[in-house]
């Protein structure tokens, strides 16, 4: 709990700035946290059935598609690739972080004058910063997020992809 804590209070202090007085109150308020355990004991890795490893040309030809995921895909990714047990309801999250920055004049803009590659890059720190103030309500996300970076990036990818999808649609 503290470790999340101060992770978070870290972001907002300003290093070598001691004239001021700092006033965190309106920023930083650690109000709830849950701890959940999902499961306890070893893995055994003995046993079972051996797998076989496709080769690339069993898949296909190796070129990329563009296709739409919905956020229920970015749940499934999540929790297949991180072993997350994420369900609907936590798709909710992701859709508000949508919604509110779909909403975000700074996104529209962004989103409207850039490709895509850009667009992400130029709106991580404001879905960080939606992510922190989300905290007290779905804080299994987003301290998964704020801890795991390969959890964050494959987050990240999705949220941001629906994002400009949906700025772009409604501004066009």
């Amino acid at each position: 709990m503290l470790f999340t804590f101060g992770k978070l209070l870290v972001r907002k202090l300003h290093v070598g700035c001691e004239a001021e007085r700092l006033d965190l109150q309106d920023d930083v308020s650690l109000q709830y946290y849950r701890l959940q355990r999902i499961s306890s004991g070893s893995i055994d890795l003995s046993g079972g059935e051996a797998g076989t490893v496709k080769s690339p040309t069993d898949v296909s030809t190796g070129k990329a598609t563009d296709e739409k995921a919905p956020l229920s895909a970015v749940i499934t990714v999540l929790n297949d690739r991180f072993g997350t047990d994420f369900t609907e309801e936590d798709r909710l999250f992701f859709e508000q972080i949508k919604e509110k920055a779909s909403k975000d004049q700074q996104v529209i803009q962004t989103a409207l004058a850039n490709p895509k590659d850009k667009f992400k890059i130029g709106i991580r720190k404001l879905v960080e910063d939606l992510m922190i103030q989300r905290l007290g309500e779905n804080d299994k996300i987003v301290t998964r997020y704020v801890e795991d970076q390969d959890f964050q990036d494959a987050a990240f990818d999705g949220l941001a992809d629906e994002i400009f999808d949906s700025v772009v649609a409604e501004h066009s």
